[in-house]
C-alpha cells in the first residue's frame, strides 16, 4: 500500500494515462507541417489526368509485342528434351526489352514512350509468373 503522505503526488499511472489540462493552441493561420512542392504534385497530378486510352493502348501494344516475341525465342529451347543453355535467348531478350525499350523511352519519347514501358513490363512479368523459365534467367533443368 502507498503511504497516505505520497496520495497528493501523481503516480506513474495518471502521469501516463492523463489528459492535458491545457490544450496549446497556436495563432495564426494553420498550414501542414509538411510541406510539399506543390509545382511538383500538380505536374503529376495533370501527368495522370493526361493519361489517356492511347497511352494505355501503346503499353498494351508494347507488352503484348514482347510476349509474342519471348514465345518465338523461347518455344523451341523449352520444348527440347536436352535443352540447352539459355544465355543466348537471356540476352536477347533482355536486350530487346531494356535495350530498345529504354531507348524509346528515353530518348525517342514521345508516342513511344509508353510502348518501351510496356516491353519492360512484360520482362519483368514474364520473369517473375515463369520464374525465369520465359526470360532465360533460370537455371536450366
Amino acid at each position: 500500500m502507498a503511504d497516505p503522505q505520497e496520495r497528493d503526488f501523481p503516480s506513474l499511472e495518471d502521469d501516463i494515462f492523463a489528459v492535458a489540462h491545457n490544450v496549446e493552441v497556436e495563432q495564426g493561420q494553420a498550414q501542414p507541417r509538411i510541406r510539399l512542392d506543390s509545382a511538383r504534385a500538380q505536374d503529376f497530378a495533370e501527368r495522370a489526368r493526361a493519361l489517356g486510352s492511347r497511352d494505355i493502348g501503346a503499353t498494351a501494344a508494347g507488352f503484348g509485342m514482347f510476349v509474342f516475341v519471348d514465345a518465338v525465342m523461347m518455344w523451341a529451347p523449352l520444348m527440347m528434351s536436352r535443352r540447352p543453355s539459355l544465355l543466348p535467348q537471356f540476352v536477347t531478350l533482355l536486350v530487346l526489352a531494356f535495350g530498345l525499350g529504354g531507348l524509346l523511352v528515353w530518348k525517342v519519347g514521345g508516342r513511344w514512350k509508353p510502348f518501351g514501358v510496356g516491353m519492360m513490363l512484360a520482362w519483368v512479368f514474364l520473369t517473375l509468373v515463369s520464374v525465369g523459365f520465359l526470360t532465360g534467367l533460370s537455371v536450366t533443368l
